[in-house]
This record gives structure tokens, C-alpha cells and sequence, in this order.
């Protein structure tokens, strides 16, 4: 049996293999986390936690490494959570973000973590208790690199406190998606490979799309960026640090920790869910029945539904009426 609370304990003594030994039991079976809940949760909120979001291919790790060091820079405890999609062949984090992430001076101070996940509604569940625990050992800046697709960046505005939203020059459908309100969930929108040509187009093009926005006082930031060149990195923890102030100081930061909480707790009731649901389908005949008569298309899903809950929780839970 895997001593949960003794990788806690030497994690909080600053062990890192230990705190990696954790974060993959947690992230095989998120229930592991509920062996040292006090450890977790009674402690204060401190981290500040940085989503950071954007298509493939516009230099997220690149630029996340570069602002991890420079936030270590001034001593800081940065931990950054690498989402990769997964392998089909291993299942595992196939990009390597640990090769990717070069030229962190302080790796004392930085802690950088790939996951992966067999499906995709387990990445918002995985990411956060990861943010809990890593919360809990005193980590100042968290910084979650997203996938750039799917559910996940649907979930990244009620996760981080600034969402950073990486673009490159001649990112047409992504502006595009900007007019179109699709992508809105960003504090601070950073043009990276700012070297390039037509980077001042596209900055300009964003500032146009985002027109004169302003989100509960907080007027959007746009950056020209060049990681690889380390040009406007210090311009952008700058504009983290505004971002962060202005939460503590309009009390919006607590806004987002009660979203991030609630949409915590709904993630685990459905993964709890599923997983009941597994077991009965396994072991309880009537459920079995059920569900492949809707499966047969003898019973509509709406009905099997309601008879599922009835059989799994001996009560009369209605998802309609």
C-alpha cells in the first residue's frame, strides 16, 4: 500500500522526487489526495496560479520556461503543471516537456511537472488537485500549460487567476475567434515569436478586436513577446503581477477561488459518479439490463437514466420530470 502521507510529509521538507512520487499517484487515482485532505485544504490559498493557453505551435513551453526563471529569478518557489495530450501508443506525456523547458537558471526554485491523462475530462479534476497540493507546499507562482484544444480551455478561466493567451504573427482564425468572442478568457494576450515578421499587424489586430473591453475594471493587456529572444519577459511578469494585485485589491481573488473550488467539487462528485457507476455496471445485474436495453435502442436514454439512478442510489433521484 502506497504511504500517501509519508510522500506529503517528505515533499514538505522539499523532497521533489517525492512531491513527483505523489502528484503520479494522485493523478492515477485521484481519490489517493482524500489521505492527507488536512494537509491540503485547511491551508490559505497563496499560490498564485497562471493558465496558460494557445494553439499549437506558438511557443507556450518555450515562453512558460522563460517566465518560470524569471519569476525564480527573485527567489520565488514556481511550479509549472505541463498537460500534454497522450500517447496512443504509452499513454504518457509524449512531448517531453522537461526536454523542452531549457534555460531555467534557478532550478532550485522551479518545479516542472508533464501530465497526461487516458481522456480528456479527467485533465480539469488531475490539473487542480495537482494545484492544491503543490498549493499546500508553498509554491508563490503556478503556472498550467493547457493543450490548446477541447474541454479544457473551457475550464482554464475558472482555474487560474491570469489567463495568459498566446498568438504569433499571421494568427488570422485566431483573431478571427477574438471578433467572435470565442476567445475572451484572456487577462493578458501575448503575441510571441515577436521577432517575426508581421508581429506588429497582429498586435494591433488584437487590440482592435478587443476593442475598449474591460472586465470588471480590468482592462486587457497585449504584449509582443520573443521568448526564444527573452524580449518582453520581464514586461510580462510585470503584467502578471498588475493582474494579481488588481484581484487582491478589487477582492476579485476571492471570486476566483470560490470558482475554482466549486468547479473542484463538481469534477470530483462526477469522477465519484462515474466510478460508482462502473462498479454497479459490473456487479449489479438490473443495471447491466438497463443499460443495454438503452444500448439496444429499447429503452430511450432519458428513462435509463432514471431507472440507473434508482437502481444505483434506492431512491427516486429524477434527472427530469
Amino acid at each position: 500500500m502506497v504511504d500517501v502521507r509519508g510522500l506529503a510529509s517528505n515533499a514538505l521538507n522539499g523532497d521533489k522526487l517525492a512531491l513527483s512520487k505523489l502528484l503520479t499517484y494522485i493523478e492515477v487515482n485521484p481519490e489517493v489526495i482524500k489521505d492527507i485532505a488536512d494537509l491540503v485544504w485547511p491551508k490559505e490559498h497563496r499560490a498564485h496560479i497562471i493558465g496558460v493557453t494557445g494553439s499549437a505551435g506558438v511557443g507556450k513551453s518555450t515562453l512558460i520556461s522563460v517566465l518560470a526563471d524569471e519569476l525564480s529569478l527573485d527567489d520565488h518557489l514556481v511550479a509549472v503543471i505541463a498537460v500534454d495530450p497522450s500517447s496512443p501508443v504509452t499513454g504518457g506525456a509524449f512531448l517531453g516537456d522537461r526536454v523542452r523547458m531549457v534555460g531555467i537558471k534557478r532550478s532550485d526554485k522551479v518545479f516542472i511537472r508533464s501530465m497526461s491523462t487516458g481522456s480528456e475530462e479527467a485533465l480539469p479534476l488531475k490539473a487542480l488537485l495537482s494545484i492544491e497540493v503543490m498549493d499546500a507546499l508553498g509554491y508563490e507562482y503556478i503556472i498550467l500549460e493547457t493543450p490548446g484544444i477541447g474541454q479544457f480551455n473551457v475550464c482554464i478561466a475558472n482555474i487560474a487567476d491570469t489567463v495568459i493567451l498566446v498568438l504569433i504573427p499571421g494568427a488570422g482564425d485566431e483573431i478571427q475567434a477574438l471578433k467572435a468572442g470565442i476567445m475572451e478568457v484572456g487577462d493578458i494576450y501575448v503575441i510571441n515569436k515577436a521577432d517575426r515578421p508581421n508581429a506588429d499587424i497582429t498586435f494591433n489586430q488584437v487590440i482592435f478586436a478587443l476593442g475598449d473591453v474591460s472586465r470588471d475594471g480590468w482592462i486587457p493587456k497585449v504584449l509582443k513577446v520573443s521568448a526564444l529572444q527573452r524580449l518582453g519577459i520581464k514586461e510580462l511578469v510585470n503584467a502578471v503581477n498588475e493582474h494579481k494585485n488588481y484581484l487582491i485589491s478589487s477582492n476579485k481573488i476571492k471570486v476566483k477561488e470560490m470558482l475554482r473550488r466549486s468547479l473542484e467539487l463538481e469534477l470530483i462528485i462526477k469522477y465519484k459518479v462515474m466510478n460508482m457507476l462502473k462498479e454497479v455496471l459490473n456487479s449489479n445485474h438490473l443495471v447491466k439490463t438497463v443499460y443495454e436495453s438503452c444500448v439496444r435502442g429499447s429503452l430511450d436514454p432519458i428513462t435509463a437514466t432514471d431507472k440507473i439512478f434508482e437502481l444505483m442510489f434506492k431512491s427516486t433521484t429524477k434527472i427530469s420530470k
